[in-house]
C-alpha cells in the first residue's frame, strides 16, 4: 500500500514538472518527439531487460486474445495522449493541458458508471455536473482550445481503465505498447531522412543529449503510475491526480505567462468546485470504510 502511494505521488509530481523538459525542445515537431519517446524508450527498457530476463512476464501479457486486444488499445490511447500533450506544450497550450488533467479523475468516475456499471453517490453526480458546466463555458466562449483538454482527459482516463482491467506487469506491458507503435515511426524516420528533415541531425549536441533522455522521461512516471494503479484504490489515484495539473497550472500562468482570462476564472470556479466536492466525498467515504474495517 505504502509503495503504491509513494509511487503515485512521485508519478504525478514528475508529470507536473515535465512540462519544463518538453519546453526545452521547440526545435522538434510533436511527431518526431513522439518517435524519439518510442525509440529511446524501447532502448532504455531493453537495457533493463538485460538484467531481469522478463520473457515469462512478456508472454503473460499476450497469453489471451483479450490481453492482446487490450495491449493494442492501450498503446493507441497512451501514444495519442502523448502526441497531443507534446503538441500542446510546444504551441503554448499548457493551461489547456492543466484543465484536461483536472478533468481526468471526473472522467474516470463517469467511465466507471458507463463501462463498469458503478453507481454514483449524490456528491459525485453534482461534481461531474459542475465540471461539465465549466467545460461548456469554455466551449461557448471560444477561449483557448477546450478540445485539447477533453482529449487529454478522456484518453488518459481510458488508458487507466484498460490497464486496470488488463492487470499486466507495468514495464513489460509498456514495452509491448511501444513495440506496437515502433514500425510506423521507423517508416516516418526513414522518410524524414530521405528528405533530410530529421531535426535530430540539425541541432547541437546539448539538444541531442536532451532528446535522448525522452525515453527515460517518458518511462519513469508511467512505470510508477502503473505500479500505483495495481497497489492502491482508484479513489486514492483520483486524489493524487490533482498534483500534476496543479503544477502545470502554476507553470502556465506564472512561468509561461499564458492568458488566464475572466472566462477561465469563471470556468475554473466550476471545475475547482467539482474537484473539492469530489475530493471531500472520497475522503469521507475512506474514513467511513476505515471505521467499518476497524
Amino acid at each position: 500500500m505504502e509503495s503504491g502511494f509513494l509511487s503515485g505521488i512521485f508519478a504525478f509530481i514528475f508529470w507536473g514538472f515535465v512540462t519544463i523538459y518538453w519546453k526545452e525542445l521547440p526545435m522538434f515537431d510533436a511527431y518526431e518527439l513522439l518517435g524519439h519517446r518510442i525509440i529511446w524508450g524501447i532502448g532504455t527498457i531493453f537495457c533493463f531487460f538485460l538484467f531481469t530476463r522478463p520473457i515469462e512476464k512478456i508472454k503473460s501479457c499476450l497469453d489471451s486474445k483479450t490481453k492482446r486486444i487490450g495491449i493494442c488499445l492501450s498503446a493507441a490511447l497512451i501514444f495519442s495522449n502523448w502526441f497531443v500533450f507534446v503538441w500542446a506544450i510546444g504551441h503554448g497550450h499548457v493551461l489547456e493541458t492543466s484543465i484536461g488533467y483536472f478533468l481526468n479523475p471526473l472522467i474516470s468516475v463517469a467511465l466507471g458508471v458507463l463501462v463498469l456499471g458503478e453507481n454514483l453517490r449524490l456528491k459525485q453526480k453534482v461534481s461531474v455536473g459542475l465540471a461539465f458546466f465549466g467545460m461548456i463555458i469554455l466551449f461557448l466562449s471560444g477561449v483557448g482550445n477546450p478540445f485539447i483538454s477533453l482529449f487529454l482527459a478522456f484518453s488518459f482516463a481510458l488508458y487507466g481503465l484498460v490497464r486496470k482491467k488488463l492487470n499486466i506487469p507495468a514495464i513489460e506491458g509498456l514495452f509491448l505498447e511501444m513495440l506496437i507503435c515502433l514500425i510506423p515511426f521507423l517508416i516516418f524516420f526513414v522518410l524524414r531522412e530521405e528528405s533530410k528533415n530529421i531535426s535530430f541531425f540539425k541541432v547541437d549536441l546539448y539538444e541531442q543529449i536532451l532528446v535522448v533522455f525522452a525515453g527515460l522521461v517518458t518511462l519513469t512516471p508511467l512505470i510508477a503510475f502503473n505500479h500505483s494503479v495495481k497497489k492502491i484504490p482508484l479513489s486514492t489515484i483520483g486524489l493524487l491526480q490533482y498534483i500534476a495539473p496543479s503544477l502545470q497550472f502554476l507553470l502556465a500562468v506564472f512561468v509561461y505567462k499564458e492568458d488566464f482570462t475572466n472566462v477561465h476564472v469563471f470556468s475554473f470556479i466550476f471545475i475547482w468546485s467539482a474537484l473539492l466536492l469530489f475530493s471531500y466525498d472520497l475522503i469521507s467515504l475512506t474514513k467511513i470504510q476505515r471505521v467499518a474495517n476497524d
